[in-house]
């Protein structure tokens, strides 16, 4: 599965509970002592734990969470999900065992809840990204899918996207990113779930589409809500902002560029594609 603890992690993030974001997982751990681990404090620890990929001690807390209320389709999506980022790590004696059971949690809380977006979500990238032997199957995926596009028509027809990419479609991914486009200009909401903003905002800056107003209002979504729990990188996103503000006129591209230069020169795994990319607009820039 690729990078997909990095795209489970940011789904866990629900909005913020009471705690202030620099109390350390010791005093919560206290403050749940106290107060007999009540769902709040548990959410918080998974959530810590999730955050520093300790999925073993996030698993503890999001299990705890479920036996509280067994049946709530929060909760199940929080351990299926952080059961199917370990699976990514633990020996291979174990990955069946752990990825049965984040299905069989996710597959409970789609099932509790009609609406459940992200729990589908899951179980789409989990079905489609896992070989037949150890438990995928597309044709399952395809019918979350649908059910997604019955709940929301842009999730259902991001998540077509994200399949017809994996498969390297490519007639189909055109298709899908087609109705992507008429969809966002007619309806343009951003989204919670910041994976999404950044892939729309991408998608817009197509030369085809020549919407790069409306996708610096994505990509700018994704900037001020980016976290280390994203899947895209920052030298992404500072290059999408320069590449349609450099088409817009606008005269601040060649910082936004600078700051794609400088944070992609640092990177430990060099993006060879991205840094041509930026080498090849910070030429227009220049001309």
């Amino acid at each position: 599965m690729n990078n997909f603890s990095l795209f489970l992690l940011k789904l866990f993030l629900f909005p913020a509970f009471l705690f202030s974001q620099s109390i350390s997982k010791d005093s919560l751990i206290e403050i749940g002592k106290n107060n007999n681990f009540d769902s709040e404090i548990l959410i918080k620890l998974g959530e810590e734990y999730a955050a520093d990929k300790d999925w073993e001690k996030a698993i503890y807390y999001y299990d705890k969470l479920v036996k509280t209320n067994p049946d709530n389709p929060d909760y199940l999506y929080r351990l299926g999900g952080t059961q199917a980022a370990y699976s990514e790590v633990v020996n291979k004696f174990r990955v069946l065992s752990i990825i049965n059971s984040a299905k069989k949690n996710l597959i409970k809380s789609a099932s509790l809840d009609a609406k459940h977006i992200y729990s589908r979500w899951a179980l789409v990238q989990i079905l489609t990204e896992l070989p037949n032997i150890l438990g995928g199957n597309k044709s399952a995926a395809l019918n979350y899918i649908d059910e997604i596009y019955n709940i929301s028509k842009i999730h259902g027809l991001l998540a077509f996207h994200y399949v017809y990419k994996f498969q390297e479609k490519e007639s189909s991914i055109k298709q899908m990113e087609d109705k992507i486009f008429q969809e966002i200009k007619s309806n343009p909401i951003l989204f919670e779930f910041n994976y999404f903003n950044f892939v729309v905002g991408k998608l817009l800056t197509k030369k085809d589409s020549g919407q790069y107003d409306l996708a610096l209002n994505y990509l700018n979504e994704y900037l001020v809500k980016y976290s280390s729990a994203d899947r895209f990188s920052l030298e992404e996103v500072y290059y999408y902002l320069a590449y349609c503000n450099f088409y817009i006129g606008n005269n601040n591209s060649s910082t936004l560029l600078k700051k794609s230069m400088e944070i992609a020169s640092k990177a430990e795994q060099k993006n060879y594609t991205l840094i041509s990319k930026i080498e090849e607009l910070n030429k227009l820039i220049n001309l």
